[in-house]
């Protein structure tokens, strides 16, 4: 049952309802009828077949001694066609009957038998003959019955009788007759406790169904989003809870994206403490000995103590101009001047003008880049400021006496053709809990808070890329060493 009212459609469920409630609806009027209705029927034919056979009497009484048999057969067939009256009979004191129709003279001993078989025969032995079985003549396939006889006394003094028999019902719960009007006064009734009876089915169905998705709004109302409607089913009502469990899910993931990007940007503001706070205690401890009276200081000292101020200033500087980046770049306010570009002649340059840097810090640049232009829409200042950011970020944790090395490649295999920049290194490589989140907005490694620098380069590497159509990802490849991959759609 439970299964059938879980349908595909809510259209089957109230269709299988229907058809069962209709199925009832027949039964019980079949045993309304054959309780209730059968009784008032028959009684209904006792009377009327009564007021006929009075009538025929009336009319027969008034006749002329002089009339014949044929004035008797005429009236006997005025209200023989009374609805369920199927004979009526005359019959003088000497036995002779009139029937309202011919007889077969095979039929008419039968006859005369049985109506000489009892001057009134009661309703209970009404349908029944000699030995039980029905007796007499057929009427559209039923025995008939008597169910009146009225006395005539004549005015010449002679005696007669007038019967009325109508078709014997069968058993069982037979049909009313199409003349009585009995049973359209309790069909309409049925059919409201019936109809009412379906509309309480389903409508209990319906609040069922709906209480369920009530019951989902109002836990998530309350914040819990783990809450699922269990089982929604496949109609109409149960997709719809299949899309709130998906909405909730939905919602769950939202949440806890909110979080960790919450999480993240706590961290990243204790990082920008952190940074921040270093260079401002060294800049506070330089000013606070540079203006001590009490404190000798050397010319050379004051130019080295002014020095690191301006060093720590920088670095400050550098900070702050990378979270203003990252956040013009999140909020869309960076509109970029795209030209066509040569990125191979970009790169070309950057890695010349970093090699002094390099070679400063104890590392080596490669650039073994072929020579062909690799045209691409880019805007240049953004571009170069994504090399910048690799080449830095190199610089911080390779350790000395590695080597880092540039290629640009052209890149056919998949939708349309690209450029692919790779920056290597045989350092030491991203710490594998780390790699998923390395171009994360608000990340920085363990790895990375004892060294220098934002930690925002590499986010502001990935927003740059982004808003020029491309791709960029990092990888560990064995032994050792890292590389950040680019990759930017080429201009035709």
């Amino acid at each position: 049952m439970t299964r059938f009212l879980r349908a595909r459609s809510l259209f089957w469920t109230f269709a299988g309802a229907f058809l069962a409630v209709l199925i009832l609806g027949i039964v019980l009027q079949v045993l309304v009828i054959g309780v209730v209705l059968r009784p008032l029927a028959d009684r209904w034919v006792s009377a009327h077949g009564e007021l006929c056979a009075r009538k025929v009497a009336q009319e027969i009484s008034e006749l002329p001694p002089t009339s014949s048999e044929d004035d008797i057969r005429a009236v006997l067939h005025s209200l023989g066609t009374e609805p369920g009256i199927a004979l009526l009979f005359y019959r003088d004191s000497e036995g002779h009957f009139v029937c309202d129709r011919p007889i077969p003279p095979g039929v008419r001993h039968r006859m005369e038998g049985f109506l000489d078989s009892g001057e009134d025969i009661q309703p209970a032995m009404r349908d029944k003959g000699p030995g039980g079985r029905p007796w007499g003549p057929r009427h559209e396939g039923r025995a008939l019955e008597i169910v009146a006889r009225h006395r005539i006394d004549l005015e010449s003094g002679a005696t007669g009788e007038v019967i009325a028999m109508v078709p014997r019902r069968p058993h069982g719960f037979g049909l009313i007759p199409r003349h009585t009007s009995q049973p359209l006064l309790l069909y309409l009734p049925i059919a409201i406790l019936l109809a009412g009876a379906a509309g309480l089915l389903m409508i209990r169905i319906l609040l069922r169904r709906l209480r369920s998705l009530e019951e989902l709004a109002a836990r998530v109302t309350e914040g819990d989003l783990d809450a699922r409607v269990p089982d929604p089913g496949n109609d109409e009502i149960g997709r719809l809870g299949g899309r709130f469990n998906r909405m909730t899910e939905s919602l769950a993931d939202a949440r806890d994206r909110v979080n960790e990007s919450d999480r993240q940007r706590r961290q990243l503001l204790a990082d920008i403490s952190h940074e921040l706070a270093t260079p401002l205690t060294s800049i506070q401890g330089y000013t606070e000995t540079l203006l001590e009276p009490g404190v000798p200081v050397s010319d050379e000292e004051r130019a080295a103590f002014l020095g690191n101020i301006l060093e720590e200033s920088q670095r400050m500087d550098l900070l702050i101009q990378d979270l203003l980046d990252l956040t013009r770049l999140e909020s869309g306010a960076i509109v970029l001047e795209n030209v066509r570009l040569d990125w191979t002649e970009l790169c070309r340059n950057t890695a010349d003008r970093f090699r002094a840097r390099f070679e400063k810090a104890g590392l080596g640049i490669q650039w073994p880049g072929a020579s062909e232009p690799a045209w691409v829409l880019a805007d240049g200042r953004r571009m170069e400021q994504v090399l910048e950011n690799l080449l830095i970020n190199a610089l911080r944790y390779v350790p000395s006496g590695g080597t880092v090395t540039l290629s640009l490649e052209p890149v056919s295999e998949g939708a349309g053709n690209r450029f692919r920049l790779i920056v290597n290194d045989d350092g030491p490589g991203f710490p594998p809990e780390d790699l998923p989140h390395i171009f994360d907005r608000f990340y920085r490694a363990d790895a990375a808070r004892s060294s220098a620098g934002s930690g925002l380069g590499l986010a502001i590497v990935k927003e740059i890329v982004s808003l020029h159509g491309g791709g960029v990802r990092a990888e560990n490849r064995g032994p050792r060493g890292a590389a950040i991959i680019v990759e930017l759609p080429a201009e035709i």
